[in-house]
């Protein structure tokens, strides 16, 4: 073959995915940059563009279940050289998946099996079992490979209607102290299994600081009364992933990770936010954060979480974040000890903004005030160098008008 077409990895526990359709066909012309297939996954689906020109052969056909690396086709010199190829690709063909930097997220993956092994289960399959309190586990599936399909669930949803209703004294002593039972998400599966991993591959310490928050609320109660001019209500989150930018900009320590044995320096300073969803989170990204404006930021922000809670995020929504602002205060929280996303190296918890007594300026006062956590990991980040990032943080939340000088 003269360039393998290989299934991406588009998150950082991304295992497999189910190819839904080629935009080309056997044979046709593909320039590089041209939307050659799509896949999908637990949260979302994503078009993927081809990376080389060629004439295409296909190996895989679309509802068919990869791994990542898996090679589904191929770009050819001619085409009579892509028509003449083989229709599958040589056995075990794999090209390795794509940099660390660009695995950062925290999408869902495949389900593992209480015994170890994963099982190979399409996303479309994954949701409706979830759903219907299925695990898929128990299920033997009739797609390539032993892959479950929509169609075993199906079918096992209707034998479970069919089935009668088993009698009380054949169920476990303490069922009737039981309210509900359902397999654990593959979603809340990755959570779990990345907040651990979190834990044991770094060294987390969590520092707190509060902020006098009454020059943000001001500017904000502004941006608000102008919100038609602006086409946009910001948020405090905005300001603040704002603010984070600037410094993180001027810090280039923190905006950085650890891999292998290196410290990598990311050019670009990228902010995921996480949102919350039914059964867990994830973390799209606002890149080049320190480039944009408040103004600007809203608007990603709130095309992000749309698109996040409707499983509409593509491939480049989840990539390359560097940092990750956590708002735990849109829930009323006040303070938290936010996890590390890895690789990167640190993340801010904001809490909710609440009038407190304070001393201002010599004098007792009721002041909007809020609460910062800012989890580090410690073998790259040492507590002077987090101190100095919360002290420059407040100067600007307390102090903004610099930083928002320009709205658009």
């Amino acid at each position: 073959m003269t360039h393998p077409i290989a299934i991406p990895k588009l998150g950082l526990t991304m295992t497999d995915c189910t190819l839904t359709q080629w935009m080309k066909a056997d044979g046709d012309l593909v320039a590089r940059g041209d939307v050659l297939f799509a896949i999908e996954t637990d949260k979302i689906t994503s078009e993927i563009e081809a990376d080389a020109a060629g004439y295409l052969k296909h190996f895989a056909a679309v509802d068919t279940l990869h791994e990542i690396g898996d090679v589904i086709g191929a770009l050819y010199d001619s085409k009579d050289a892509a028509l003449a190829a083989a229709s599958t690709a040589p056995d075990a063909q794999q090209v390795p998946p794509p940099s660390a930097l660009a695995e950062v997220a925290y999408p869902s993956s495949g389900p593992l099996s209480a015994q170890g092994p994963r099982i190979r289960v399409s996303p479309l399959a994954r949701r409706i079992a979830k759903t219907a309190g299925i695990d898929p586990a128990g299920l033997t599936g009739s797609g390539a490979h032993g892959a479950i399909l929509r169609r075993d669930v199906d079918a096992a949803i209707s034998q479970r209607r069919a089935a009668p209703t088993p009698r009380a004294e054949s169920r476990l002593p303490n069922a009737a102290l039981e309210l509900h039972r359902r397999p654990l998400s593959s979603l809340r599966k990755t959570i779990a299994r990345n907040m651990m991993q979190s834990l044991s591959s770094t060294a987390q310490m969590t520092a707190f600081g509060r902020v006098d928050m009454a020059e943000v609320v001001a500017f904000r109660a502004s941006c608000v009364a102008n919100e038609t001019d602006l086409g946009v209500r910001v948020s405090f989150t905005d300001i603040i992933v704002k603010a984070c930018a600037v410094v993180l900009a001027r810090m280039p320590q923190i905006n950085a990770s650890i891999i292998g044995d290196e410290v990598v320096t990311w050019a670009q300073v990228n902010i995921g936010l996480a949102v919350a969803l039914d059964d867990g989170l994830i973390v799209p990204v606002i890149h080049k954060a320190d480039q944009k404006s408040v103004v600007e930021i809203a608007h990603h922000r709130l095309d992000l979480a749309g698109r996040a809670r409707s499983g509409q995020l593509g491939r480049d929504d989840l990539q390359g974040g560097t940092f990750t602002v956590s708002n735990f205060g849109s829930y009323g929280g006040d303070f938290e000890t936010p996890l590390l996303n890895p690789p990167q190296s640190a993340i801010l918890g904001i809490g909710a903004i609440t009038d407190e007594v304070v001393v201002h300026k010599g004098q007792i006062a009721i002041r909007p005030m809020m609460m910062l956590s800012m989890t580090f990991d410690h073998r790259l980040i040492d507590g002077s160098v987090a101190g100095r990032f919360r002290n420059e943080l407040r100067a600007l939340l307390e102090n903004p008008a610099t930083m928002l000088a320009s709205l658009r």
